[in-house]
């Protein structure tokens, strides 16, 4: 399950469970950075965040990563260390160590696996105030030292597959390793090139909107869960916001009222156009429930986009991400971008260290199966004449025993290499 909202926490985060017992951490999903790591207790400063900090004199799993040539970093303090700084002036630094890790909170009884993660000693600005207590990087593997996409996909008898999925919804969502859900598309899933050079790069060529060409200047474009809003360069802002704002004026102002970048809809959004968004040949949809949002839980929606200057390359945010599932397929270097009705998740169950997390063996319901079974259980039978693959609610929500859960990010971060200014060590 994924967590979080664009107004109230200006990212999506997971749950994950990490060491022996376990203990919660909360992690922005960002697929434009690769560090994992989160405050430690030992943290000297660190801000006060949704979980407490990981202590790792809990853990009978966890070991410190030592200097020397298990270290793909500088040496800190006797320990493997890292830095990482971004270019709105937050950063982290830390050690690293090992330990073990399950994507999801308990209920999801995700199998464990030894990741590498950052215990933080020092987090700043953003990373000091934002609620969630870390990040999961999962850039593209390859690039520098593992990620923990790299050591899901090692597990080769949970995973049968180098493909992720984010599926964003206006309040949380799921992650998928291991594949994608069909189950929530809302119709055919097309694929785009991915030029996965460190980050995830994709040739957005123009968008549309009711026939009109929006702008000519998109540069390089980068799929980056970890950044609220979507940016693009000043040209490329000011066509798609005076085209949204002419339609309108032209379409009994869309049932709203504009005022500043925020337009008062009462009667919801169905009059505003869909934004057409094109990679070479391929058409997708950028619906008005993504590229505006809601600002609390009122009928004020504001605009989810952003001029980042005259010469700016485009990032597609959360923003442009949300009610679609973006299926990362590194086998074959291609996006896959499908509209879809992404689950909901806007609380957090209560973390108990003591619930059984032995993994699902069986395969989990078709959907005609789960229907079949509510429909005999709705009728009073004694015992539902469901399949003998029947697994627990948990285990149905995954296609296989793959890792699923929910993620989210507060941060801006700029597109190219050299504007996002990424430091690892």
């Amino acid at each position: 399950r994924i967590y979080g909202n664009i107004d109230a926490f200006a990212y999506y985060y997971v749950d994950l469970l990490i060491g022996t017992p376990p203990q919660r951490v909360s992690v922005i999903v960002d697929t434009g950075s690769g560090v994992t790591a989160f405050p430690c207790r030992s943290c000297r400063h660190c801000g006060h965040h949704i979980d407490p900090n990981f202590d790792f004199d809990r853990s009978s799993t966890g070991k410190w990563t030592r200097c020397g040539s298990g270290c793909h970093s500088t040496c800190r303090e006797g320990h493997c260390g890292y830095h990482q700084g971004y270019t709105e002036g937050s950063s982290i630094s830390g050690w690293y160590f090992k330990d073990m890790v399950r994507l999801g909170d308990a209920i999801q009884r995700n199998p464990a696996v030894r990741v590498s993660m950052g215990c933080h000693q020092d987090e700043n600005r953003l990373f000091y105030t934002q609620k969630a207590n870390g990040i999961m990087g999962i850039r593209p593997p390859g690039r520098g030292a593992p990620t923990i996409l790299d050591e899901l996909f090692a597990d080769k008898d949970h995973i049968d597959s180098k493909v992720f999925s984010l599926c964003l919804a206006e309040w949380g969502g799921r992650i998928v390793v291991g594949g994608y859900n069909a189950s929530y598309h809302r119709g055919t899933v097309q694929y785009v090139p991915l030029n996965a050079g460190g980050y995830y790069h994709v040739p957005l060529t123009s968008m549309v909107l009711n026939g009109a060409t929006l702008g000519t200047r998109y540069g390089t474009a980068m799929i980056d869960s970890g950044t609220t809003y979507t940016y693009m360069s000043s040209e490329a802002y000011r066509s798609l916001k005076g085209g949204i704002e002419s339609y309108c004026r032209n379409h009994g102002s869309c049932g709203a009222t504009l005022r500043g970048n925020c337009w008062e809809a009462p009667k919801g959004l169905d009059k505003f156009p869909d934004v057409e968004v094109w990679f070479n040949k391929v058409k997708t949809l950028w619906v008005p429930k993504a590229y505006l949002y809601r600002k609390a839980s009122g009928s004020r929606w504001c605009y989810a986009f952003e001029d980042d200057g005259a010469r700016a390359n485009t990032v597609l945010g959360a923003s442009w991400m949300m009610h679609q599932e973006i299926i990362f397929d590194l086998r074959t270097s291609k996006v896959g971008i499908v509209p879809a009705n992404c689950p909901e998740f806007k609380s957090r169950p209560e973390h108990d260290a003591n619930l059984d997390l032995t993994v699902p063996t069986a395969p989990p319901l078709s959907a005609q199966q789960q229907q079949q079974l509510r429909q005999s259980t709705s009728q009073g039978e004694a015992h539902a004449s469901a399949p003998s693959t029947a697994v627990s609610a948990a285990a149905a929500a995954q296609q296989k025993p793959k890792h699923n859960s929910k993620e989210k990010r507060s941060q801006r971060q700029q597109q190219q290499q050299q504007q996002k200014q990424t430091q690892e060590q």
